[in-house]
């Protein structure tokens, strides 16, 4: 792969296989509303991102030991790519939890996970290959409240990206802004429109 140089990949600690929390907020937010994107040359790590003026990224809450942001690697031989995935669960079923499923059955999503370690983050989907609602479930019965939703690229790509903090915009809620890091914005009323 170009830019790619081949080196080793040691342990980066003893404990690198141990599960790291994440942030209770999935960052959503659709590729048309996206004004620059741009990797490296070795196609991971996120060097540009930024909305158009008027749009911004929103924050769903979601079971933090519920989400799972991870690819696939599949394909024919010469064809392989990675499909990207970001799963979670949002507990109970607010009106707005069901107006925005009803926006984004058919939307071309990204998603972004922030860890608890608060060293990295992961962006999946890109604007040639988004994230689409693979599969949307309710649950409303004597076990739980709840909505399951899984998101999937339709296209192969490179791995799921990282983005690193800095480069992650604010949301249109201060109030998630505050507990995800993110940069505090003075208008804060741009959203999706969900």
């Amino acid at each position: 792969m170009a830019g790619y140089t081949f080196v080793s990949v040691p342990k980066k600690s003893d404990a690198a296989g141990r599960p790291t929390g994440k942030k209770n907020i999935i960052i959503l937010f659709e590729w048309p509303d996206v004004k620059t994107f741009t990797k490296d040359e070795k196609g991971v790590l996120v060097t540009a991102f930024e909305f158009q003026s008027t749009k911004k990224p929103i924050g769903v809450y979601a079971t933090s030991s519920t989400i799972h942001a991870y690819d696939s690697l599949e394909g024919d031989a010469d064809a392989k790519g990675y499909i990207h995935k970001v799963d979670w669960e949002t507990p109970g079923d607010s009106l707005e939890l069901a107006e925005l499923r009803n926006h984004i059955a058919n939307a071309e999503l990204g998603a972004i996970v922030i860890d608890c370690s608060e060293k990295n983050a992961k962006i999946a989907g890109t604007p040639c290959t988004p994230l689409l609602v693979a599969k949307d479930d309710s649950q409303d019965n004597s076990e739980a409240k709840k909505n399951s939703i899984n998101l999937a690229s339709i296209l192969r790509s490179g791995p799921i990206g990282r983005i690193p903090l800095n480069l992650i915009p604010s949301t249109d809620s201060e109030e998630i802004n505050k507990y995800l890091g993110l940069p505090h914005s003075p208008s804060s009323s741009a959203s999706l429109g969900v």
